[in-house]
């Protein structure tokens, strides 16, 4: 899993701003995400006071038969973007906008630079009102799967059948 967030993160790194760009305007500035900006994991917001926060979330994980000597894994896992510091009618359009360009991103490249198989949305929820006080923080959580070959490595340690 930690391969698959590293991933992720990089392609969010690399990526994102691009999709944000055309979607940013003077009243709603769109900031691509900084490496501090992106957690692993639940994300305890009393410890980050950043205006926005990119928040990976390991799901479930299974196998499923690959190829000869590999199989494939396939990972969901929510990334999720929480915006605030700022009025609620611009955390609106921020939460929109992360969640749409991200999808963007994703659909005009669904191996994520090469990283994965094949990516795909399962859904989009959306929080117009994440904070713990009203009306101070907005999220949106996309359920995504990646698929990813494992190769299996022979286990030379046991000579006995030889």
């Amino acid at each position: 899993m930690e391969s698959v967030y590293s991933s992720i993160k990089a392609f969010v790194l690399e990526t994102l701003g691009t999709y944000l760009e055309p979607l940013a305007d003077e009243s709603t500035p769109l900031p691509a995400p900084a490496e501090k900006d992106i957690v692993f994991g639940v994300a305890d917001l009393t410890r980050y006071e950043n205006k926005l926060l990119c928040v990976i979330t390991p799901d479930a994980q299974e196998e499923a038969e690959g190829e000869i000597g590999g199989v494939i894994m396939r990972t969901t896992c929510t990334v999720s973007f929480l915006c605030r510091g700022a009025q609620y009618d611009v955390l609106m359009r921020k939460m929109c906008r992360y969640a749409a360009a991200f999808r963007r991103a994703v659909q005009n490249d669904s191996t994520m630079g090469g990283a994965f198989q094949n990516v795909s949305f399962e859904k989009t929820d959306f929080f117009p009102d994440a904070g713990t006080t009203e009306k101070q923080m907005t999220a949106a959580e996309m359920t995504i799967t990646v698929e990813a070959a494992e190769e299996i490595k022979a286990d030379t340690t046991d000579t006995e059948d030889w």
